[in-house]
Parts: structure tokens; sequence; C-alpha cells
């Protein structure tokens, strides 16, 4: 039911205090259309008027049309002489139920709990949402008012009927009606007249807008045509460009290089033979670990802005597991070539320049870190020993001998930024292109590398040369954000560490650095790299001070690198090196690894130690497997 509600007392008067006008005027007392004020609890004078009896008719059959699941009309009217509440209702046949309510009565009705102000803010909101129920009864009607909040109670109230007595249906609906209707036909129609104008406006400006449109339109199909026509045009010459590339490769691949290796924009180098007793290695990339990547950013403060390209996804929590022991002693490196599908040495360099902050130190661009760390790993040749595996090993125990919880080197001697990027790239390039025949058999064959090289630090001067020929092309140089001071003294001391690592140099830099340490004076940077040179060293042959079930992995590799290199010797007709005949191996190998551990690893730790107090505990290893072989344990 749809009504209005008010509180027994005085209801407004409908009067205007604008003045009025002549063609508004209000009727006189008297006339047709008067409606004396409905709070004098008087029936309007007219209400037996045919007309307005043919009003009420029409005004309850239209709202029968609207509401017809509830056809009826409802009313609530204060009589404010007796204090009294009269409800009406009239249904669309005609009948007229009404009950008029005293204070006490009505009290009576919503109980003690309501308040007078909940009942009428009841009445008003149910009557507003139409959700009074009501029950016809033969002579009455009972209607059922929900309760409104937690403070009210559902009223039940009944309705005499009146039959077609219209006489309450005109108080209570007709007569408030006509007031409001004159109220409003002597108002201020201004605002009125504004929301016509402000519409009009609105439509004048749409209409001037689709002009607009219509003409930019016209504007903008040549453009649009003209820049479909560039994309064309752009697209066809990329196509052009990478059909020039792709012929540019073939012409390169086509020819017989002799000599030093060359650049391409698909890898680090082509592939060059430098003995013909070595076995054929094409550089070919392992696709990087973009989940792996991607945590170790986060982890140590990468740069948020990179995304994941589309290399390989999968084994990422396998290789976070191991990686996450990449500051231990017994790192496994053998389990981490297996878990990166034999890209060990990728994993453990891109984890510690991002631990130590070098790559947002030196701002190295993503890209070509990444470029360089794969052509790097490429470049190394799948021997039983000189592979990437091995560099991988040796950046990692680098790391321990530098690590200030570790083996403290970087306290010790108060390394740079700029000498622990040396010590790590040193560590991940030192055997790159490595054949797996060493600088003796070079020398003994003639080979080009050889010659080359003047028979001074053969292999160990191609590494170095193939890497830093490798950085020319901007799309691996890994230096290309430093200045020049910075690229020169990590250059410099990157020389000196790959170097080092020639064992026919070995006798010499010991005896150096033993003198060094007895000699009492303040260290500069010339001391500085001698350090870092033993430290390079100390990785290099590490292996025997691993424990057992590691150093039994690297001696395997070793001695079948030996024993090739050996039957290549044999083949020739040239006498076998010391411990490389394989005809001797039962006796010669443990027999090589202790003369190797007694004169060259001990020694050298032991010196190690004397600089790196933390490093003393691998001396205990080296003679712990120094006995397992003399013992027959390892064989």
């Amino acid at each position: 039911m749809g009504c209005g509600a008010s509180q027994p007392g005085p209801e407004p008067q409908p009067t205007s205090t604008k003045p009025e006008r002549p063609d508004k005027a209000r009727p006189e007392p008297g006339k047709t259309g008067e409606s004396k004020n409905p709070s004098q609890g008087e029936a309007p004078a007219a209400e037996s008027d045919p007309k307005f009896v043919e009003a009420f008719n029409v005004f309850s059959n239209v709202f029968a049309a609207v509401n017809k699941e509830k056809p009826a009309l409802g009313a609530v009217v204060g009589q404010p002489a007796n204090r009294n509440l009269e409800i009406v209702v009239v249904c669309s046949t005609g009948d007229v139920y009404t009950q008029t309510y005293s204070e006490t009565s009505l009290k009576e009705a919503k109980g003690e709990k309501t308040s007078w102000g909940s009942l009428f803010k009841q009445l008003k909101h149910q009557l507003k949402k139409s959700s009074i129920k009501g029950a016809t009864g033969g002579p009455s009607i009972k209607l059922s008012i929900p309760a409104d909040g937690k403070n009210s109670t559902t009223l039940e109230l009944t309705l005499k009927s009146e039959g077609s007595n219209f006489t309450a249906a005109h108080r209570a609906l007709l007569t408030p009606m006509a007031a409001a209707f004159h109220k409003f036909k002597a108002g201020d129609d201004s605002k009125f007249v504004k929301i016509e104008t402000d519409g009009n406006a609105v439509k004048a400006s749409k209409a001037d807008s689709s002009q607009k449109i219509a003409s930019l339109q016209t504007e903008i199909e040549p453009l649009s045509k003209s820049a479909k026509q560039a994309q064309d045009d752009a697209r066809a010459a990329r196509e052009q460009c990478d059909g020039i590339r792709k012929n540019m490769n073939k012409l390169r691949n086509s020819l017989e290089y002799k000599g030093r290796d060359f650049l391409y924009p698909d890898g680090p180098a082509t592939y060059t033979l430098h003995l013909p007793q070595g076995k054929e290695h094409r550089p070919g990339r392992v696709p990087a670990n973009e989940v792996v990547m991607a945590s170790i950013r986060e982890k140590y403060g990468g740069d948020p802005s990179v995304v994941m390209g589309e290399g390989a996804k999968t084994n990422a929590e396998e290789i976070n597991s191991i990686l996450e022991k990449i500051d231990e002693w017994d790192f496994d490196v053998f389990a981490l070539q297996k878990a990166t599908n034999n890209s060990p040495l990728f994993s453990v360099c891109y984890r510690l320049l991002y631990q130590y902050g070098l790559v947002q130190h030196f701002n190295i661009d993503h890209t070509v870190l990444v470029n360089f760390l794969q052509a790097v790993e490429s470049g190394y040749h799948q021997n039983p020993y000189h592979n990437n595996t091995h560099a991988a090993d040796v950046v990692q125990i680098s790391h321990y001998i530098m690590h200030p919880d570790k083996g403290n080197m970087k306290n010790a001697i108060k390394m740079t930024e700029n000498d622990m990027f040396a010590c790590l790239l040193a560590a991940c390039i030192h055997d790159f292109d490595h054949p797996g025949f060493n600088n003796n058999f070079h020398i003994r064959t003639h080979s080009y590398l050889a010659t080359l090289y003047n028979d001074r630090s053969v292999l160990e001067n191609h590494h170095c040369t193939c890497i830093f020929d490798l950085v020319k092309n901007p799309a691996y140089n890994i230096f290309a954000s430093m200045s020049w001071e910075q690229y020169k003294d990590i250059r410099d001391t990157m020389l000196e560490m790959v170097l080092s690592t020639d064992m026919g140099l070995h006798a010499k830099i010991y005896q150096t650095f033993r003198r060094r340490l007895n000699e009492d004076k303040e260290w500069g940077k010339e001391e500085t790299r001698l350090a870092m040179t033993i430290a390079i060293k100390m990785a290099d042959i590490s292996n025997c001070c691993r424990p057992r079930n590691i150093y039994q992995e690297w001696a395997k590799g070793i001695a079948a690198e030996f024993y090739n290199q050996g039957d290549a010797e044999a083949r020739l007709g040239l006498p076998i090196s010391p411990f490389m005949d394989r005809r001797q191996a039962k006796g010669d190998f443990p027999k090589g690894q202790i003369s190797f551990m007694n004169y060259i690893v001990i020694p050298l730790f032991e010196a190690g130690a004397t600089l790196l107090p933390n490093m003393a505990f691998a001396v205990d290893h080296a003679k712990k497997n120094k006995q397992d072989l003399l013992s027959g344990n390892i064989s």
C-alpha cells in the first residue's frame, strides 16, 4: 500500500508566502474545488459532489491497475482536537474501511516496548515500502504492519467497514491531495524552467560536439591510412634486415677460419679445432632458468623492471635448494650440474654476482649479463675434467675463500668491489675453451696456440684472449658501464689471476708468497693481487681437500683426461707424460695423486692458512684423502 503518515497534531497549512499570480489565483471560499483545512477534522463541503466521487474513482482505478497485487489506497490522518489517529483504507471495489484510535487504544496495540517516535517511523517506513498486508474478513479488514528495527513490534490493527461511505476517504485522501496540488500551483516554477533551459543547452552542446567529431574523423582517416602504410613499410624493412642477417651468418659459417676464434651474433665464437687430437666442440647455449634468476634478483635486490623471458622454468625449486648451500665447503656442484641440465657455471656466477651486490654496484645490464655468462659457459668443452662444472666449482670455492664468515679473505686483504668482481670473473673464465690437453702437449706438438703464445702459458693466455675478444661485442660487454680506470684495474687483476693457474709458474708464485708472508711491511696493490692469485690457485686444485665423495668424482675426471692425452702421445710416437699411461693406471693413479698432494696441494693450503687461519681445516681434508689413497679406500 502507498500513502503518507503523520503523528497526531496540526497538519501544515497549504499556503504560500510568495505573492499569488493572477493566472494562478486560488478559488474563493464556497466555490467548486475549495477544500477546507483537513486539520479541522470536518469533511469537505463538496464531498457529495459527483465530480469528487468521479475523480476519486478514477484515481482508485489507476492505483488498482498499477498495483494489481494490492489494489487499495490507504492513509493515516491525525485529529488534533482529540489527539486521535484515524486509519483509512479504500479498496478498488469501493469498500471503505476505517478505524479511529485514541492514544490509549493505540498504546495497547503497540505495546509498552515501542515508543511513539518509533511507532510513527514504523508506519511511515512500511507504508512507503508497501509492505503492509491486509486480510479482509466480512465487515472488517485486519492490517499487519511489520516490525521496523529492534525497538518495534509487529502491529495488528483491525479496521471496520464503512460500506461505500466516502466521507472518511475524502478527509484522509482527496483533501490532502487537493491541498498539495494548490500549493504546487501557487509555487515558484523557476527551477523547472532552469532545468528545461539547462537541458536545451546540453542538447545544443551535444550537437556541436557531434559536428566536431565528424570533422575530426575526416582528418583522422588519412592519418590512420598513413600510419598503417608506415607500419607495413617498417615490417617489410625488418623482414629484409632479417634476411640479410641470415645470409651473412650463412656466409660466415661457410668459411673455414684457421687460427684464433671469430665472434658471431648467435654465439660467443665459431668452432676452431686447436688440435687435431681434440674432440669437436661447437658452442651451444643452455637456456637460463627464468624462475631461478627471478628468485635470485628478488632475494638480493636486483632490478625490479627486469621481466621473465621465455627461458627454462623447470627444476627451479631443486636448483634454488642446491644454491642455498653455496656458502658451504661441501657444496655439491655435480648435483647442480644435473639439476640445471648442464648449466652449473651460469647458475653459480649469476647467484654470486647478485649476492655480492656487484651487478647493482656496477649497474650491469641484465641482458648483457645473461649473454656473457651463457657465452662463457658454452665455450667450455665437455672434457672429463676441464669443463664448465669444474669452472663452477672453482668459482664457488673462490667465493668460500673470500666470504667474510668463511675464509675471510675479503676482510684480511681489504678487498674492494673491483677486487671481488675480478676474483669471481677470473674463476669463471680460467679454463675457457680448454681442449683437454695441457700446455706441455701443445708445446711438444708445435700446435698453433703454442706458436701464437711463444710456448708461454699457452692455454692460460688463450683463455684470457678469447674472453677479452668476446667483450668487444656490445652484446657481451659486461664491462660496458664501467669507467676506464675500473675496467683497467679489473682486467689487470683477472689477467694476473688466470695466468697464475699455469702449473709451470707454481713454484715461483708459491715462493714469492711465502717470502711476502715473512716480511713486516704494509700490503699494497701488488700484495693484494698476489694473495688473490694464491686464492684462485687454491680453488683450482681444491678437489683434493674436499669431502671424500666430491674428491673421488674429480679424481676420476682428471684420470680420464690424463689417459686421453697419454693415448694421443702414444699414437704420435711421443714419450707418454708421467701418470698418463693408461696401462699403468692401477699403480700410477694413487702414486700420482699422493705426490700431487704432498708437493703441491698441502704446502699451498698451509701457506694460505697462514694468511687465512679459517682455511686450516682444508689441510686436514687433504691428509685424510691421502691416507685413503694409501690404504686403498680410494681407487
